[in-house]
């Protein structure tokens, strides 16, 4: 009789109670199917990071809709913070890591109606890069790796969210 129990038991909780997520999996936001990408404005005292931050997001949703600079729809960005944080050091107490934080503001309008279909004020995303004590050089384009991954990730979340309706 348990093994019969344990069976029954065990298909009530793969039936479940028909709860799920909200949310439309798979589509743009507001029926966006072409979208403009202008470059992110940057508010932040870091000189010339919105190039590659708006890179990673046309590179990413180009993939889900087209990328057109008369679309209807427009995605405006704001970086509204750029942080470096010591993360680990030497036994002597030399920095050897850095954390790189990254806040932005996000939205998608309808450019004819002036509508926002979609926003997040706050997106912060964060990277972590090696130092290297010896060649300052080298840490600078280590902090310039860890910007483009760090965009990259945020504008493939950022499309996730989006797509499941967050």
């Amino acid at each position: 009789m348990k093994p019969r129990f344990l069976y029954i038991l065990v298909l009530l909780l793969f039936a479940g109670c028909g709860y799920h997520v909200a949310g439309k999996a798979g589509q743009m936001p507001g029926g966006v199917e072409t979208l403009a990408i202008p470059v992110f404005t940057n508010k932040t005292i870091k000189p010339d990071i919105e190039s590659a931050v708006t890179s990673a997001f046309v590179s990413e949703f180009v993939t889900t809709v087209s990328v057109a600079g008369d679309a209807p729809f427009v995605m405006e960005g704001v970086i509204t913070a750029y942080s470096l944080t010591p993360v680990s050091f030497t036994k002597s107490d030399v920095n050897q890591e850095y954390r790189l934080t990254v806040t932005m503001s996000l939205r998608i309008l309808n450019e004819n109606t002036g509508a926002v279909i979609w926003q997040d004020r706050s997106v912060t995303d964060y990277e972590d890069f090696a130092v290297n004590i010896d060649d300052v050089a080298a840490t600078k384009d280590r902090e310039a790796d860890a910007l483009r991954k760090l965009s990259r990730d945020t504008a493939r979340l950022v499309k996730e969210r989006m797509m499941e309706g967050f």
